[in-house]
């Protein structure tokens, strides 16, 4: 399933690597593609997009 979501206090390449990498704890097969330039992330995942949204908002970035 391909997940997509606005990030807005994502601002930096640390910010999408903090939220890779919450969204990779989460599920390891999943592919993650998050953009600061565009606020965008996309995930790729058999996760929920609850869970990935709990994830993301778990390091530090509520996810819309």
């Amino acid at each position: 399933m391909t997940i997509e979501l606005k990030v807005p206090n994502m601002a930096c390449g640390a910010c999408a690597k903090t939220i890779t990498q919450a969204v990779i704890e989460l599920d390891p097969k999943a592919t993650v593609e998050a953009d600061p330039k565009t606020k965008q992330v996309i995930v790729n995942t058999k996760v929920s997009e609850s869970s990935v949204k709990d994830a993301i908002a778990a390091a530090g970035y509520p996810a819309a």
